[in-house]
């Protein structure tokens, strides 16, 4: 192998590890911004136009518009919606300069001091992305729930109400 052979081998490599990082800052300022009730940068995470977010039971959209104003704001922007997201075991596939895909396991917290609800979920994120003007955006995104348990609480003590794979039905 020459050493031009060898250069080109390391630049493809250097760009796809740099691609990697970026996708994970990317659903970092995602998971963030949800935790913060920030619905203007959980838009800016997700590319315009036709975008394919599909949340099982929580909802279907077509893009990030009616994701964050139909599903994101109703749900989860309010002061007694105490919210958690943590994503892990990032499994990234970059299928060349400007598109990817990976999945996410999701560890969720929810706290609602109105209903006095406790709410822990696990899910996938399946996940498309597609690099736009040098910026990764999040293309597309499928949530395949695991497992979930929801609690009442009141002083002193926690109740158990659903311990299942969803929350549906």
């Amino acid at each position: 192998m020459t050493v031009e052979q060898r250069l080109e081998v390391i630049e493809g490599e250097l760009m796809r590890l740099r691609a990697r990082e970026e996708i994970c800052q990317l659903k970092a300022r995602y998971l963030n911004a949800c935790d913060r009730q920030d619905p203007e940068a959980v838009r800016a995470c997700f590319a315009e136009g036709e975008v394919k977010i599909d949340m099982s039971y929580f909802g279907q959209c077509a893009n990030r518009d009616e994701f964050v104003d139909g599903i994101f704001v109703p749900r989860g922007c309010h002061d007694h919606v105490l919210d958690m997201h943590h994503c892990a075991n990032p499994e990234i596939e970059i299928l060349d300069a400007d598109h990817a895909r990976g999945v996410w396991s999701l560890n969720y917290r929810n706290i609602n001091t109105q209903d006095q609800t406790l709410t822990l979920l696990s899910a996938l994120y399946y996940d498309e992305y597609r690099r736009i003007d040098g910026d990764w955006k999040i293309s597309g995104s499928r949530t395949e729930y695991r497992t979930v348990m929801h609690c009442i609480y009141k002083s002193g003590s926690l109740q158990v109400s659903t311990a299942a794979r969803s929350l549906a039905g």
